[in-house]
Parts: C-alpha cells; structure tokens; sequence
C-alpha cells in the first residue's frame, strides 16, 4: 500500500520591521465596508493601489480594501516615515519591503511577494528614502 503525502498549506508570515522609535499600533484607519465601518491598523497594510477615484487597500492578511479615496488623500493622512509613494499608483509600507530591486526592472519586492515598480523620475529620491529607512530599523 502506497502512502500518499499531503504536502500542508502553510500560511504567508508577513513579518514587518519597523524602526524601534515608531509606536506600532497606535494609527488606525476607518473604511466603510458592507454596512458598517472596520478600522484597519495602518501598521497592518503592505500598499496601497491607486485606480482613478479609487483606492486598493492591501493588507498583511492577503484581504484588499476597496476605498472610494485616491491615493494623493492617503498620500496627505499617512505617516510620511513609513509610507512612500513609489509610483503614480502606489504606496508601499517600507516596514514590508524586502528587497529592491535597482536594475532594468526598477522594482521592489514586498513581504507578500508583490512586485511593484518604481516611477523612474523618482528613482534616484526612492532609493535615497528606502536607504535612509533600513539605516532607522537597523541601527
């Protein structure tokens, strides 16, 4: 008799780092959604989607937020030392960022595995910040 293996689905583990000086959840951001309002820990969103008028809330726990705001709205509220606005339509959270990549592709990597491109205007600015940022979390 044949023993058949189940290999086991293991959950994502989205680990942020965060500069020992930043207050972890003490932000909180309220979202309508199906008649009624939740609050999202701002420490728990990987990035933010610009589309038009709207907005994609990714979170750490693979959900997506759909949010009648643009991102410039978000751009002004969020936490300018975590957040960054790496193209017209996206903001990441560095705290996720795992690693960049600075070639041809102009990309980084984020904690889930998303690959999100860099606008090359704000390259040389974007790799600055991102330099600046591990420098805070590891020193």
């Amino acid at each position: 008799m044949e023993s058949i293996s189940y290999s086991s689905i293991q959950p994502l583990v989205v680990s942020p780092h965060f500069p020992a000086s930043y207050q972890r959840g003490s932000h909180r951001i309220a979202l309508p959604y199906v008649n009624r309002t939740i609050f999202i820990s701002v420490d728990d969103i990987l990035c933010l989607e610009g589309e038009g008028n709207y907005t994609f809330l990714h979170t750490r726990d693979r959900k997506r937020y759909l949010v009648s705001k643009t991102l410039k709205e978000f751009e002004k509220t969020l936490d300018g030392s975590i957040f960054l606005r790496i193209h017209k339509s996206y903001i990441v959270n560095l705290a996720y960022v795992q690693r960049g990549v600075f070639n041809k592709e102009r990309q980084v990597r984020l904690a889930d595995g998303r690959e999100v491109a860099i606008s090359r205007r704000r390259m040389k600015d974007i790799t600055f910040q991102l330099g600046q940022y591990w420098q805070r979390v590891f020193n």
